[in-house]
């Protein structure tokens, strides 16, 4: 769960500092601690079903590794004070000390067998999370060791356990001090272009329609227009390219942001307008003069 007095990036948050969450990325972030937006994702039936299932693997978890665990809903912040986590539970074994235990529920074997590797990997943000838990430890001590536990469809548990990474603490804490620096000099960062922003997009950038961003004589400018070209191939060829296009379109308006019209060097250009969908791209590809 995020710091609810926003002092801290919690453990949940910390792969967006890289970019390498699937729920937020640093631009939303950075619309969370400057504005308050609060970017959580709606809670889904399967993340309903995890909390109701998080007790019951905890008791396995004791059992199977014969360790003391405390389930824990206490926001704790790092001495640090720019790190904050709420793991699923404390645990301590005789031979490891104190360490953190992190429960996923996988419902589907797709997902197991695509993002899990079916048990050879664990992906990024998950490893960075428990990294994140294990280094705020206690609020006071960092914690030497920890372990991420997947509930899999059936009920079959997977374990790893993880020690502590040097270099990713390192870097975590660094991106977290970038980031509040960036946050009080109120440096908003660029979109990455991940659907998961388009609705933040839409919402936060109203479009005024006189305005316009004149890139035609910028180095961004130069660089949008392969942008500008793989976007109008992808809504001529949508159904093939749908999930392409979203990327497209997030990193478009990204860059619009409330402006309608953006020109661009040699005639390239897109125009922003409003639809059912929330924001649609029309974009100019000079070859033919077209939009699309």
């Amino acid at each position: 769960m995020p710091d609810p007095e926003r002092r801290t990036v919690s453990a949940s948050q910390v792969a967006a500092l890289f970019n390498v969450s699937p729920y937020t990325t640093r631009w939303m972030l950075y619309q969370h601690f400057a504005h308050g937006i609060d970017m959580s994702p709606a809670e889904s039936t399967r993340m309903t079903w995890g909390k109701r299932l998080e007790p019951l693997v905890l008791e396995d978890v004791a059992r199977d590794w014969k360790l003391e665990i405390a389930p824990n809903r206490r926001y704790v912040r790092h001495r640090g004070g720019l790190l904050g986590a709420t793991a699923d539970a404390a645990i301590v074994a005789p031979d490891r000390g104190p360490g953190v235990v992190e429960v996923k529920c996988v419902f589907d074997y797709s997902i197991w067998g695509h993002e899990w590797e079916l048990g050879k990997h664990v992906p990024r943000h998950h490893e960075i999370q428990l990294q994140t838990q294990m280094l705020v430890g206690d609020g006071n001590r960092s914690f030497d060791w920890g372990l991420i536990v997947v509930w899999i469809c059936g009920g079959e548990l997977t374990y790893f356990e993880r020690r502590p990474v040097p270099d990713l603490w390192d870097n975590i804490q660094k991106e977290a001090l970038r980031f509040f620096v960036a946050v009080e000099k109120k440096e908003e960062p660029d979109a990455f272009g991940s659907p998961v922003e388009i609705p933040w997009l839409t919402s936060i950038y109203r479009t005024n329609p006189d305005s316009v961003l004149d890139l035609s004589d910028s180095a961004d400018g130069k660089t949008l227009i392969q942008t500008v070209t793989d976007y109008a191939y992808c809504k001529e060829t949508a159904r093939a390219h749908k999930s392409t296009e979203d990327n497209l379109r997030a990193r478009l308006l990204g860059v619009a942001k409330e402006n309608r019209s953006v020109v661009l060097p040699d005639g390239y250009g897109f125009v922003v307008r409003a639809s059912g969908k929330g924001k649609t791209i029309d974009v100019t590809v000079p070859n033919d003069g077209e939009k699309f």
